[in-house]
């Protein structure tokens, strides 16, 4: 018995569905394929013509904090950042996200500046059209909206393999000191990846290359280390497993350096016995002017470690911290152009040891979109009780009224929002914590045209705070140079009592006798000994006040005729109870 034509209709029809369903599935599982970077695999760094496929570790890539970007080749009229913390419902705004800041110019690169070290996850939108579901890989890099592709944003500034933020993995600066004596130029290679054979091929151009592919044979010269001399200047270079498993056409960094086939990163073979762990800035570079920025670094060496931070700036060198025991230091360049941050080491035995980086310093006097340039205090213990002040410095926002608002937002250590957080003009803000623990300050600094910059700043609210020391102000420590001499010695009294009968040998040297009209520890001459001569103390040395503010005699408790944050810590240990008295009053 034959179909009828309604029959024959509704087959086509059914085949026709089932063709479409069929497309549409290929297609979905083609487009999951281009999720990138995929979790669980760790094949080779981007060489800017291929997918980025090594694992979501975020330690792979550098900082998770920075600037991640966006390439708007498929035309969005805004470009918005949705991030988020895989399997929870935590995220960096409500859908669709922060909106990115465009580049100036005619560029289709956006960026956005990602404050929490948390996210793991981001999907690029303009609120309707949007990316997959993508594995965050890091900042510094770029997505591609139109090819689907990750890739490093090579366009940054270089900087050195282990800052992250912008670092590009498979170039490096010219190093600075190497751990070679020979005089010899040597290139390294810590084979953690376990290849059999490592050879090393590098070129200046096709015909100008140490030897053919794949290279010459490097030396083992003990356990995952593999080395070889180099015979001339090369700019480029490749290491492989004889020609199998290879890395990307890697720029070579200069003598000494060392590459390492699994992490896929560059670092100095260092041999001295002040080994450097890190030397890093907060923020990646580029920044504007007037932002403040955070050196810090970390090294082991023969006993105590000694740092000193400088920047250079043309033929100017400005100490920002000499040689002590701090090893963070802050700076906040006024001046837009390239500085180099020297980072110098020194531990107790006389070794030495020193890096520098470049560093990109923008103008920021006509952007249209706000930044954030420094929130004092940024971290650190708070009494919990006690108000906390946080001041806010911003720049940008060049556009309509020229006018910035500022919302500041306290989570508790509960992660409940403690405060009614709304938009003002006001660039301070002051809170009291209720709860012992950390408290999150999120604040948000928005333009006349609604574009916002979000940063986030994590206190511990404690019972009895220890002051932090600003590291701009932290004494200088010298390894080698015993503390002077005093100055002055007290002049012999011109004449003494006859004493009726003698009196006993003293103990110990007699030493300056206790003033009844000094009242240690009363800095801001109160009449009392609270908490707050913590915080004129605090802000005479980061030179917030003038030594007229306070009361240079109560405030100096260690009797060493100066006032430091020594005497603030003094006077918060006796507040604590862990004292019962001053040194200067012994």
């Amino acid at each position: 018995m034959g179909l009828t034509g309604k029959q024959t209709k509704r087959a086509i029809s059914l085949l026709l569905c089932l063709a479409v369903l069929a497309s549409m599935l290929v297609f979905a599982l083609s487009v999951r394929a281009e999720e990138l970077p995929t979790a669980g695999t760790d094949t080779s760094a981007y060489d800017g013509s291929s997918n980025l496929t090594r694992s979501k570790d975020l330690a792979d890539t550098g900082a998770s904090t920075g600037y991640v970007y966006c390439k708007n080749t498929a035309g969005w009229s805004t470009v918005n950042a949705y991030m988020w913390i895989k399997d929870t419902q935590t995220n960096n705004a409500a859908w669709p996200g922060k909106a990115m800041t465009k580049g100036s110019g005619t560029t289709d690169v956006w960026r956005y500046e990602v404050t929490n070290s948390s996210w793991n996850m981001i999907i690029f939108n303009n609120g309707s059209a949007q990316t997959d579901d993508l594995n965050y890989p890091g900042a510094g890099y770029i997505y591609d909206n139109s090819t689907k592709q990750w890739s490093v944003y090579e366009t940054q500034p270089t900087t050195t393999p282990t800052q992250g933020g912008g670092t590009n993995p498979t170039t490096a600066p010219q190093p600075t000191q190497g751990g070679s004596t020979t005089g010899k130029n040597y290139v390294y290679c810590e084979n953690e990846a376990g290849w059999g054979t490592v050879t090393v091929y590098m070129w200046n151009s096709t015909s100008d290359t140490n030897a053919a592919w794949p290279g010459v044979a490097m030396t083992n010269i003990g356990g995952n280390e593999w080395r070889y001399e180099v015979p001339k200047s090369f700019k480029n270079v490749i290491f492989s497993n004889n020609g199998q498993s290879q890395t990307e056409d890697l720029t070579f960094p200069g003598k000494d350096y060392m590459w390492n086939n699994k992490t896929k990163t560059w670092s100095i073979r260092d041999t001295s016995p002040l080994q450097i762990s890190s030397f890093a800035t907060d923020l990646a570079s580029p920044q504007y002017n007037g932002t403040g920025i955070i050196l810090s670094a970390e090294a082991e060496g023969e006993g105590t470690v000694y740092y000193k931070f400088s920047v250079t700036f043309g033929s100017s060198t400005t100490v920002l911290s000499d040689f002590s025991t701090s090893n963070k230091a802050v700076w906040t360049p006024q001046t837009a152009g390239t500085y180099t941050l020297t980072y110098d080491f020194k531990d107790a035995k006389g070794n030495t040891n020193k890096r520098t980086k470049e560093y990109v310093i923008e103008d920021g006097s006509a952007v249209v979109a706000p930044y954030i340039k420094t929130v004092t205090p940024n971290s650190g213990d708070i009494q919990n009780g006690s108000n906390v002040q946080i001041s806010v410095a911003a720049g940008g926002g060049k556009t309509g009224t020229n006018l910035l608002f500022y919302k500041y937002t306290i989570k508790n250590p509960s992660d409940e929002i403690a405060n009614v957080p709304y938009y003002t003009r006001n660039t301070s803000y002051t809170f009291k914590p209720t709860a012992l623990g950390l408290h999150t300050l999120t604040v948000n600094v928005q333009g006349s045209d609604n574009k916002t910059v979000e940063r986030s700043y994590v206190f511990n609210s404690v019972g009895a705070v220890t002051p932090t020391t600003p590291p701009e102000t932290q004494p200088d420590v010298q390894p080698t140079t015993a503390p002077p001499a005093p100055t002055q010695v007290p002049p012999a009294p011109t004449q003494a009592p006859k004493p009726t009968t003698a009196p006993p040998a003293p103990t110990q040297a007699p030493t300056e006798s206790f003033q009844p009209n000094v009242l240690y520890g009363d800095a801001d001459d109160d009449g009392e000994v609270t908490i707050l001569d913590v915080t004129v103390i605090q802000r005479y040395r980061a030179g917030i006040i003038q030594l007229a503010q306070l009361n240079e005699r109560n405030a100096d408790v260690d009797g060493d005729d100066d006032v430091t944050i020594l005497d603030a810590t003094l006077i918060q240990r006796y507040r604590a109870g862990i004292i019962s008295k001053f040194p200067a009053e012994s």
